[in-house]
């Protein structure tokens, strides 16, 4: 009993810091980092290109989603 009640005092709070503080932390710098990795890889021409396909497609998904009544 006394085991679990220390397990759930260590785990909420890292769950908590992880979820609130660490993890929007490390979207804005991974993010924007992997993106900047993936033009180097591909160059400019092949990675614009890519880019413009996949917001296009998430676009028209937007829209085949949204069905006004």
């Amino acid at each position: 009993m006394l085991q679990r009640l220390i397990g759930y005092l260590l785990f909420i709070p890292f769950i908590v810091f992880y979820s609130y503080i660490l993890g929007p932390a490390l979207k804005v710098a991974l993010v924007p980092g992997g993106l900047a990795i993936l033009f180097f890889i591909l160059g400019p021409e092949a990675f614009f290109y890519h880019w413009r396909n996949a917001k296009s497609s998430t676009e028209a998904a937007k829209e085949e989603s949204f069905q006004p009544d």
